[in-house]
């Protein structure tokens, strides 16, 4: 009789604290990156709007450049 075929056990490679501190710096850049364009979306979306639909959301044109600013 044979022995049983043993498969080796894989395990995942672990990082090194450089390579976990650049994935980490890369994700922080995205996230910023990412909040930036959604922050110039809403910028040029509260710019395009009619001042009575700036009323409706209880905001004049004056404090818009304030409350983006406030968000940042």
């Amino acid at each position: 009789m044979s022995a049983p075929n043993k498969e080796p056990i894989v395990t995942a490679p672990t990082h090194s604290p450089f390579h976990q501190r650049l994935m980490h710096a890369l994700r922080s850049w995205r996230r910023r990156a990412a909040e930036r364009r959604r922050a110039h979306v809403d910028a040029r979306h509260l710019a395009g709007m009619s001042e009575h639909e700036l009323r409706d959301l209880g905001i004049g044109r004056s404090e818009v450049a304030g409350l983006l600013d406030r968000h940042r």
